[in-house]
């Protein structure tokens, strides 16, 4: 292996990353050297990137990218999750704390594993992690339905059971394209709109800022029921990261507003989730369409790309093996344990 790699180095929080040749990190104590395959660009990963996500540092001359899928020395497949230090996943060897590594089946499409793990995140934790009794049996309003997150949400809140699902975006044409049991469109006409919809359970907040304004002060006028249980989360703020609510809103209204993201939940129950996660996405389960670029090709038009879900390519493509009965089994069991675990609060 050489000394050193192509790594996508962040330099000035007002650029793009530039793509530099650095010396491959060396791993100490508890960290495994990991072979990035696959790493897919996201908000988080751009805001971090300009220094404006609350979880960026101060200092730049580290390396982008948060997750991705990757190969240690021995031939296994992971998906990993928050690199060490300045070393990101958009390198072609990035470090890894060794607890931060789920197993992969070595039939995994990697590409689409890791286009798809931070959208289906943001509402797979929502929902089972975040809401008092999650979706089933429940109304859920999608606000931004139609971006990658918001159509992995439809998919994700319905296969956890929710009763009905309603989408709220400003395209008409893109939300009749989706698998929902209502359409409010963001207009003049909101009130009027979201009327049919007011009594929901659950809000997934994608878009915060004063789309979220508009629709809860609609919303919370328009319901009948004003001491049913309303729970509202934000998980993404394109759209503004404030929002103003009349006070007597809130004492009028059984609200219950949270948020769901990094840092919110405990770091053991975060990694079991993800493993869920993981093993349901490689199975084929809430795929997005995915774009794959070497990321020596990194430029302005792919960074800020929001058509489809980019994937950068730091090493030659990963081809996926046959599924072996073995890896079956084992798998099997393993979803087993930690979804027992997660049900008994260990």
């Amino acid at each position: 292996m050489k000394s050193t790699m192509q790594a996508a180095v962040v330099e000035d929080f007002n650029k793009i990353p530039q793509i530099k040749e650095i010396q491959v990190p060396q791993p100490q104590a508890g960290q495994v050297l990991i072979k990035v395959l696959a790493a897919s660009i996201n908000n988080v990963t751009r805001s971090r990137a300009n220094g404006s996500h609350y979880s960026a540092g101060q200092a730049t001359g580290f390396v982008a990218g948060l997750d991705g899928v990757g190969q240690t020395d021995d031939g296994k497949l992971y998906y990993f999750m928050g690199s060490e230090g300045q070393y990101g996943s958009f390198a072609q060897y990035t470090l890894v704390d060794q607890h931060h590594l789920l197993p992969l089946p070595l039939s995994t499409d990697a590409a689409s594993l890791a286009a798809s793990m931070n959208p289906a995140l943001s509402s797979w934790m929502a929902i089972r992690q975040q809401l008092s009794a999650g979706v089933k049996g429940k109304k859920v309003l999608i606000l931004g339905a139609t971006g990658n997150a918001g159509k992995l949400a439809i998919e994700i809140s319905r296969y956890l059971g929710a009763q009905a699902i309603i989408g709220v975006a400003r395209n008409a044409e893109a939300l009749q394209q989706l698998n929902l049991d209502g359409r409010v469109l963001l207009d003049d006409h909101l009130a009027q709109n979201l009327q049919p919809y007011a009594d929901v359970d659950v809000v997934l907040d994608y878009l915060y800022g004063q789309p979220a304004a508009d629709l809860m002060t609609a919303l919370l006028a328009a319901r009948t029921e004003h001491d049913r249980l309303l729970e509202w989360v934000q998980i993404g703020s394109i759209a503004g990261p404030k929002v103003t609510l009349p006070a007597n809103y809130l004492r009028s209204n059984n609200l219950r507003l949270l948020g769901s993201g990094l840092g919110s939940i405990a770091a053991a129950t975060f990694g079991k989730e993800l493993f869920l996660l993981a093993q349901l996405i490689a199975a084929g389960n809430f795929t997005v369409d995915n774009y794959p670029v070497p990321l020596t090709e990194l430029n302005e038009e792919n960074w800020y790309e929001n058509q489809h879900r980019v994937v950068y390519l730091p090493n030659q493509p990963w081809q996926a093996q046959p599924v072996l009965f073995v890896d079956k089994i084992k798998f099997a069991v393993m979803k087993t344990v930690v979804s027992l675990k997660l049900k008994s609060g260990r």
